[in-house]
């Protein structure tokens, strides 16, 4: 069986799946996924939008009534109260969103149709994002959002935020998961904008956006001075920070009859997604995955990360991921993360029954590394692991030569900096009756890597 990755517009490194589905079914090509925005990746579930809807104002078919966020399509809303002469609330009845600041006097300020830092109660210092005092906003998820059957998200794919500019901005978002930063885009309007970098739209590999609007420093000139960020990207919360200049959250209110069309989207899904540590002083996130799958219907597997310090790796940063099940004829799991650090890690993996076979005669268990060429994948069977096993400092086995003694064992994909190899270190058969058997295995892998076995 063949297996394939390729690599988002968003920048998360998606290693396999099998080829004749991997642009037919789940749209992950670069194209593929342009064209169809909306649609979660990586084969996740559609949980529906958050809408942030601001003005005083503004109704259209009766979908806008501000200030609130409502949950499409089930029509849950929370309000956004104003609290004191320009403090921002966020009420009820569903709790959809957090909001927090820091910076200024460091609590939330609402303005008619903007959110941003209060710093005073005259005028734009109710809700201004301003640079030079090093405020900030941090949106979040809220508890109903993954509690509620109606909605069922855990977290976000794509982000389109209405923001008001002022002074030749730069705005920095970053994304978190897990409270760690996994990504980071900008915007720049005006002087701000830099000759050879970024793009006038979404998607530049630099993850720069260059908006056309007015970012004067006097009086708000209606929607003239508002971009639209579109952001791809996965996540459970985000920052909002101002680099140089001003702006402000906004939610459609400067767009008149259309505001609805102009809201602020968060884009929700559900995915066992989280960020690998080390439990190290440096990267004290823990090594585990959420684990998914029942070992049934579908492949049981749960990863954990081998911190490779002082057995020729590091570990200098968390890794976010997203763990997910792979079925039709190839029942297994892919870890999707971010390109970049040299990820060593385990999983332990219970493949649903299969039909018996002799003792040797099984099929073997494929896997697909990732390469630098979209579309491009290199197979591999791994066979049982050879060398040292030796504990990393978590007390997690792994294989002291792979990374320390170089050519000890063959790197799969040598156009990539990191070293892709895996083996089996652990395979037991269990009979379960009915002429079936059921195969559970701990592989070692080294670099971006799916897993797979051949069922029908």
């Amino acid at each position: 069986m063949v297996m394939c990755g390729t690599r988002t517009t968003f920048g998360i490194h998606f290693s396999g799946t099998v080829v004749a589905r991997t642009a037919a079914t789940l749209g992950l090509t670069l194209l593929a996924f342009a064209a169809a925005a909306q649609t979660p990746p990586f084969g996740l579930p559609d949980r529906g939008v958050l809408r942030l809807q601001l003005g005083t104002s503004v109704k259209e078919g009766g979908l806008h009534t501000p200030r609130r966020f409502v949950h499409e399509p089930s029509g849950l809303s929370q309000a956004i109260n104003q609290s004191g002469k320009c403090g921002l609330a966020l009420g009820g009845p569903t709790s959809l969103a957090v909001l927090t600041a820091s910076g200024g006097r460091g609590t939330l300020g609402l303005g008619p149709d903007s959110i941003g830092v209060y710093d005073g109660s005259n005028g734009v210092a109710c809700y201004r994002l301003t640079a030079t005092i090093k405020e900030q906003i941090r949106f979040g998820l809220g508890a109903d959002v993954a509690a509620l059957a109606a909605i069922d998200a855990n977290a976000f794919y794509r982000l389109e935020l209405d923001l008001e500019v002022k002074q030749n901005a730069e705005f920095l978002l970053q994304v978190l998961i897990a409270g760690n930063v996994v990504d980071e885009f900008r915007l720049r309007t005006g002087g701000s904008i830099v000759a050879g970098q970024g793009s006038t739209a979404p998607g530049s590999a630099d993850k720069i956006l260059n908006c056309a609007a007015q970012s004067d420093s006097g009086p708000d000139s209606g929607a003239r001075d508002n971009c639209r960020w579109t952001i791809d990207a996965l996540g459970q919360e985000f920052r909002l920070i101002p680099v140089r200049g001003e702006g402000s959250l906004e939610g459609g209110g400067d767009f008149g009859a259309a505001a609805y069309a102009n809201n602020t989207l968060v884009y929700l899904t559900e995915a066992a997604i989280g960020a690998l540590g080390c439990n190290s002083s440096q990267v004290p996130q823990g090594t585990g995955t959420v684990p998914i799958g029942d070992g049934g219907s579908t492949a049981q597997c749960a990863v954990t990360r081998v911190d490779p310090t002082g057995l020729g790796g590091s570990c200098t940063t968390a890794i976010g991921y997203v763990l997910r099940n792979i079925g039709g004829t190839a029942e297994g799991c892919e870890l999707i993360k971010a390109p970049g650090e040299q990820l060593a890690a385990s999983i332990d993996i219970l493949f649903p029954p299969e039909t018996s076979t002799a003792l040797g005669s099984e099929p073997l268990t494929r896997i697909g590394f990732s390469t630098a060429v979209p579309g491009v994948v290199v197979p591999f069977t791994p066979q049982r692991c050879i060398g040292t096993v030796v504990p990393d400092r978590n007390g997690e086995p792994t294989i002291l030569e792979v990374l320390s003694v170089p050519g000890f064992v063959p790197d799969i994909v040598p156009g990539t900096p990191q070293k892709d190899w895996a083996c089996i270190l652990n395979n037991t058969q269990e009979f379960v009756g009915s002429g079936l058997m059921q195969i559970r295995q701990t592989i070692l892998f080294w670099g971006d890597i799916s897993f797979s076995r051949q069922l029908r």
